[in-house]
């Protein structure tokens, strides 16, 4: 979905005495009232917001699809949603047609699917034109019609659980049809929207006094408050590599430190023999990158072992991802010839006549 110039409202019904007509008609009030404002291009109404789950799953049943025995009843979240919603939340229709102010209490029922219940039930199909209806013993204890209601449409997945969740099935109600209105409204704007949250909060109270107003934030910032956990985890594990990037470099940079000065007197030996400064550092610096290659194809190896254990903290690329490895195995690779560079420099600068006179 578009996250851009969105801001979300929750605003549960709290219409004291009010049946679902004089509830649906004060919600349309507000949002036709916001979508007058300056800024405003589409206002949506529905039981959720984008990227929240609302909570209610219901058996489902597609027209001439007998569910098998012994296979459990499919399920879906019931929701709502006015004309201009999907606009609003920048949520695409990739099938068929968005719903119509025609889509009222009384009229033909309809409903519109997202993309992993249309896979799910109509396999291979074209699911617009088929019906779909709730099903199983609760409806008879909430109110919910288990009349047949024809799919219109078909929408995009969001992720309402998480960015790294798998995509709920999901079935649209039009608003004006729902069993129990409630629910919050969808702001997109032409520009800042959070410029219109004090303008919309006013024309709520305005209509609605005594009306609750809860997380009233952008599309954006719902966003990031499912990525902040992850966030988190990232920066620790960023900054423990980051550390433990400095240590191999200080222990390259000292073992091969060691080494030189260990073999200072065959340095001189040597270069008292005619080798120059390039053949001490190539000396040097090929026993360094003996130690590199070798810690390289270890690393390579504990990662492609140990890397599942940290599955969970990952989202959007694989434990073993080959692009997210070979960049390491580069950065590492250039960190530890940084590393014996130094000492191999060292080593060029060795006066063969002081090393001699040591020995």
């Amino acid at each position: 979905m578009n996250t851009e110039h969105v801001l979300t409202m929750e605003v549960p019904r709290d219409f004291t005495g009010a049946d679902n007509a004089s509830a649906v008609a004060q919600y349309e009030q507000m949002r036709s009232q916001i979508a007058a404002l300056p800024g405003v291009s589409q206002v949506g109404l529905g039981s959720t917001v984008p990227l929240r789950t609302a909570g209610i799953m219901l058996e489902i049943k597609a027209e001439g699809r007998p569910v098998n025995p012994g296979e459990p009843a499919p399920q879906s979240e019931y929701r709502t949603a006015s004309p201009d919603y999907f606009i609003a939340s920048g949520i695409p229709v990739l099938r068929g047609k968005d719903f119509s102010s025609t889509d009222r209490a009384g009229s033909a029922p309809v409903v519109m699917i997202n993309k992993t219940l249309a896979d799910f039930l109509f396999p291979g199909l074209d699911p617009v034109g088929r019906r779909v209806a709730w099903t199983g013993e609760v409806l008879k204890f909430i109110g919910v019609s288990g009349d047949w209601r024809t799919v219109i449409g078909v929408v995009g997945n969001t992720k309402d659980g998480g960015l790294d969740a798998v995509a709920l099935p999901v079935v649209f109600i039009p608003f004006a049809q729902g069993d129990f209105p409630s629910g919050g409204l969808v702001i997109r704007s032409r520009g800042d929207v959070a410029g219109l949250a004090s303008a919309a909060t006013r024309v709520v109270r305005g209509i609605a006094p005594q009306q609750p107003i809860e997380k009233l934030l952008t599309a954006d910032q719902i966003r990031d408050e499912s990525v902040a956990p992850r966030r988190l985890n990232a920066l620790l594990v960023a900054s423990f590599g980051i550390l433990a990037l400095i240590v191999a470099a200080i222990g390259i940079a000292a073992v091969l430190a060691f080494s030189v000065s260990a073999l200072t007197n065959e340095i001189g030996i040597r270069m008292s023999l005619g080798a120059d400064a390039s053949n001490v550092q190539r000396m040097v610096l090929s026993e360094g990158g003996r130690l590199v290659l070798l810690g390289l194809a270890l690393g390579v190896l504990g990662a492609l072992v140990l890397s599942r254990l940290m599955q969970g903290l990952l989202f959007g690329v694989a434990p073993n991802d080959p692009a997210t490895l070979a960049g390491v195995a580069l950065l590492m690779a250039a960190v530890g010839i940084g590393a014996c560079w130094i000492p191999a420099a060292r080593a060029a600068r060795i006066d063969p006549g002081v090393a001699l006179r040591g020995q």
